[in-house]
């Protein structure tokens, strides 16, 4: 009789498995992605908006040099939301409202004496004077702590700091392919103290005091790349006695072409490895491994729909996918939903949403798009099959452009196909020349309804050019954002020879060291990203010390969100309202992580700690 139930047993379970193994999942349980990208409505401050931390930035429109400098300062300033200003080194301004001076320039003719003696007064009395560019005919040398200049030094190739800083950038360095520059050759006073250095010991950042403020010195032209951006940040925050950097706080990876149908090829190397297809890798090795590395690190995918790799571009043309192909997205995306990841927009096929005359499509070997309506037709045909496999509740919020080319055509097309659509996710770095989308942080500036999220780092590689850029980004945006491939490990310009163990391993190092620097940034979707940049984006921040308090009123507050607070000689006490956490202490500032829910704090100090560097 036992044996007579275990039997029954065995054949319901059999059935059922079966059962579940032919049925078409998709017609049977819809999911749901969708999200209100409303903004809180605006809470009044109470404090005054005005600031006594204020920044006041020289710069010459005919120097080039000086225009890249100035604009890395205006997308930093514009980020953190500090209140700035900006004069041509010819103005005469009225320097009393100003704590800090930016020189953003290369070029001081015309630089009135005037001004030069005013700024000077403002040092003696606290203020702080920044040099971003390391000339001879700089007026400020003297007493900036040079003491000799014998020329130039050209192409130094890496930067070692001397003091921490900043977590990740401070112990950190790109190759020297990634950043040359030319310093100034000098003999430096006895005083001055050495910040960083570049090359073979030359002096890149160093401080000096004057007065009661002091002077920040770099001795580079490095500082109008993008790639030293966070390190900017960074200085401009070391050199002022309070510094607010508004953050995202958030860690993100991104599967591109995932779902997607799976190829089906052998690959030498997953035969001679596991002696199984590449559908038999991705779906017993790949996943199951990336599911474990998202639950080791509390990370929540965003993946990128693929809905076939044709060349397509004739709406007309445009057949119906095969059951097979309808299969793997089918399985692909569920697993995605399963772990609470972002299903975004790659394409209908890997075709770049732009047209023949847009871009080398022919070097990158792309079928051209002809026709605006045959590309709205295959997003479209993107978004029905959507429905079809996930049912009517998944909206799409994020789009990852195929080899990060699109055009400001494309993005109006696509914004007009998918208009759920809100982010576009390309690079941050790089450079345009064969189409590549280089975007800032921040509102889409062809498309007022979108949003630029980029991403900064790719592979799963372990390398120090991508360390060096992770850590650059994340210095002034408080993220991480770095995108892999399923077939990384079948591409030879990706895997670089190396087995499927050996680049996961190297893909969880990297992980491991942003964890290390940054251990509470917040695993989270593009979409939730996006958010938290939109609740900062129109936000200001009015600084003002009184006593033994500064008081932070912050205009356009909707909710709350997390900022580093920089403190030189000084330690947080309490604050008013919200919490804080400090990151690093470090020899004459602390580091804090804080969480504002209120459109005035108040920032109560001890007692001032002492300059061990004085």
């Amino acid at each position: 009789m036992k044996f007579r139930y275990f039997f029954v047993g065995i054949l319901l379970i059999a059935g059922i498995l079966q059962f579940n193994r032919v049925m078409d999942k998709g017609k049977f349980f819809s999911l749901e992605q969708n999200i209100s990208f409303e903004k809180a409505p605006l809470q009044r401050n109470i404090l005054p908006l005005e600031s006594s931390e204020k920044y006041l930035i020289f710069y010459n429109p005919t120097s080039t040099t000086s225009k890249n400098i100035l604009e890395n300062l205006k997308r930093t300033f514009e980020f953190t939301k500090n209140d700035f200003s900006i004069v041509q080194i010819t103005d005469t301004p009225d320097l009393t409202p100003y704590k800090y001076f930016i020189f953003a320039t290369d070029d001081f003719i015309g630089f009135r004496k005037t001004i030069f003696n005013g700024i000077k007064q403002k040092l003696r009395e606290g203020g702080t004077l920044f040099i971003l560019c390391g000339v001879e005919e700089n007026p400020f040398n003297k007493i900036s702590g040079i003491e000799k200049i014998n020329g130039y030094i050209e192409n130094l190739e890496k930067i070692k700091f001397l003091k921490k800083v900043f977590p990740g950038i401070d112990e950190w360095t790109p190759s020297g392919e990634t950043l040359l520059g030319a310093s100034l050759n000098t003999k430096l006073q006895k005083d001055v103290r050495i910040i960083a250095e570049m090359g073979d010991k030359v002096p890149f950042i160093w401080e000096k005091d004057y007065g009661n403020g002091r002077i920040i010195y770099g001795n580079t032209f490095s500082f109008e790349d993008k790639l030293i951006r966070g390190v900017l940040n960074q200085i401009i925050s070391y050199g002022s006695d309070i510094y607010i950097n508004p953050i995202l706080n958030g860690k993100l990876i991104h599967l591109d072409d995932f779902p997607s149908p799976i190829p089906r090829f052998e690959s030498e190397v997953l035969r001679e490895e596991y002696n199984m297809d590449t559908g038999e890798f991705y779906n017993k090795i790949w996943w199951q491994d990336m599911i474990g590395l998202a639950q080791r690190h509390s990370i929540i995918y965003s993946g990128f729909l693929i809905v076939d790799y044709n060349k397509n571009v004739d709406s007309e043309k445009m057949e119906p996918l095969p059951k097979i192909t309808l299969q793997d997205l089918d399985k692909r995306g569920r697993e995605l939903f399963i772990y609470n990841g972002e299903m975004g927009v790659h394409g209908y096929n890997h075709n770049p949403l732009a047209f023949g005359e847009e871009y080398d499509y022919e070097v990158l070997d792309y079928a051209p798009w002809e026709k605006g309506e045959d590309l709205k037709k295959g997003l479209e045909n993107l978004n029905d099959i959507v429905r079809e496999l996930y049912g009517g509740r998944v909206s799409l919020y994020t789009y990852v452009p195929p080899s990060n080319i699109i055009t400001p055509r494309g993005k109006k097309l696509l914004s007009e196909a998918i208009p759920t659509i809100k982010t576009v996710s390309s690079l941050f770095y790089g450079d345009d020349q064969r189409g590549s989308f280089i975007s800032e942080v921040g509102r889409d500036e062809d498309v007022n309804t979108l949003y630029d999220i980029p991403r900064f780092s790719s592979g799963f590689a372990y390398n120090k050019d991508v360390l060096w850029e992770i850590f650059n980004a994340a210095s002034l945006y408080g993220y991480f954002l770095h995108f892999v491939h399923p077939d990384d490990i079948i591409s030879d310009d990706r895997a670089f020879g190396k087995d499927w163990e050996q680049i996961f391993g190297e893909f969880e190092e990297i992980i491991n060291d942003v964890e290390k620097r940054y251990p509470y940034f917040e695993g989270m979707t593009t979409a939730e990203l996006t958010k938290r940049y939109m609740n900062i984006e129109d936000m200001k921040l009015f600084v003002k010390g009184e006593g033994k308090t500064y008081k932070v009123a912050v205009k356009n507050f909707r909710s709350p969100f997390f900022a580093w607070v920089r403190l030189r000689n000084n330690e947080i006490k309490a604050l008013s309202s919200g919490s804080y956490r400090l990151l690093e202490k470090y020899d004459n500032n602390n580091l804090y992580l804080v969480k504002f829910e209120s459109p005035d704090t108040v920032i109560v100090l001890k007692e001032k700690v002492k300059d061990d560097e004085k």
